[in-house]
């Protein structure tokens, strides 16, 4: 049992290390040796547990990817009207991306040197766009019926929630560099923008008066 617990640690050390580096360096230039460094383990070591960087990349990003869309599947097929979806989407959003930071990135390094490559794992991932596409057109159709909201494209809309929530991670160092604040200071400002996307995007869609 002890062991059994020393080697799960040692794994997820691995990973982690595994994750930084191809954060830092992308899939196409990441080596085993740049991890096994990172790990502060030897190639001996890190081949036992892992005998190629592509089962650790498919491990790290599927887990990730498993994270963030089954979040949204179950907030857009809760049977919730548009607004309230759209509430949990950013919440949801906000919040798994503030605990995993280098989600954005890891994935924007992926998406300049190997698109098909993040395509595949998505899609291995159980990632369907396409169904999440249609329900939240679906979503966005019945609201403006109802004149909840004013006439927008749904893809338009949903461009903008992803990046009111995600442009602030990538662009970290700027954003704590303007405000003058560390890691503490941007998570703080991060945790606040939640209540202040949600105002932003409600009082965007609200009908023009006639």
């Amino acid at each position: 049992m002890i062991k059994e617990k020393r080697d799960n640690q040692t794994e997820k050390s691995i990973l982690e290390a595994a994750r930084k580096v191809f954060t830092r360096k992308g899939f196409a230039a990441a080596r085993m040796n740049d991890i096994a460094k990172e790990a502060n383990i030897n190639r001996a070591l890190l081949h036992y547990y892992f005998r190629s960087k592509d089962k650790m990349f498919d491990l790290i990003f599927e887990q990730k990817v498993n994270e963030f869309f089954s979040g949204h599947e179950k907030i857009l097929f809760s049977e919730k009207k548009l607004e309230e979806v759209i509430r949990g989407m950013i919440t949801h959003e906000i919040k798994l991306t503030a605990a995993n930071p280098y989600l954005p990135l890891f994935i924007l390094q992926e998406l300049q040197q190997s698109p098909d490559r993040l395509l595949h794992h998505a899609q291995k991932a159980g990632m369907s766009p396409s169904i999440v596409m249609k329900r939240f057109s679906i979503l966005v159709k019945e609201a403006i019926a109802e004149k909840r909201i004013r006439e927008i494209e749904a893809s338009q809309l949903l461009i903008n929630i992803m990046s009111l929530c995600i442009y602030p991670f990538a662009a970290k160092p700027v954003i704590k560099a303007f405000l003058e604040v560390d890691d503490k200071g941007f998570d703080k400002v991060m945790e606040q923008r939640i209540d202040e996307i949600i105002e932003f995007v409600m009082h965007s869609l609200k009908p023009f008066a006639k």
